[in-house]
């Protein structure tokens, strides 16, 4: 039920943006929409590269040692959802 009005509520704030567009903020509505991308692409990119470079020296196949830490933890819970696990 919880993800039900979640994913609502986040399809309302979307239709909210886009009709942003049709008012005099559409250019505030449009930064607003590219920053928030452009963090979200640079932070996971981040945790993305510092991953590989913590593991770069485990050999192919090979589990590296669990040394979680809230980053770890929130790139594995993306990739949860991008893959729908």
């Amino acid at each position: 039920m919880r993800k039900k009005i979640l994913a609502g509520a986040m399809f309302l704030a979307s239709l909210l943006f886009l009709s942003l567009a049709a008012t005099p903020y559409s250019r505030t509505a449009d930064a607003a929409l590219i920053t928030l991308r452009l963090t979200l692409v640079t932070v996971l990119s981040i945790l993305v590269v510092r991953e590989r470079w913590r593991s770069r020296h485990e050999p192919m196949g090979r589990a590296a040692p669990t040394r979680s830490d809230i980053g770890d933890n929130f790139l594995q819970r993306c990739r949860r959802w991008y893959r729908g696990e």
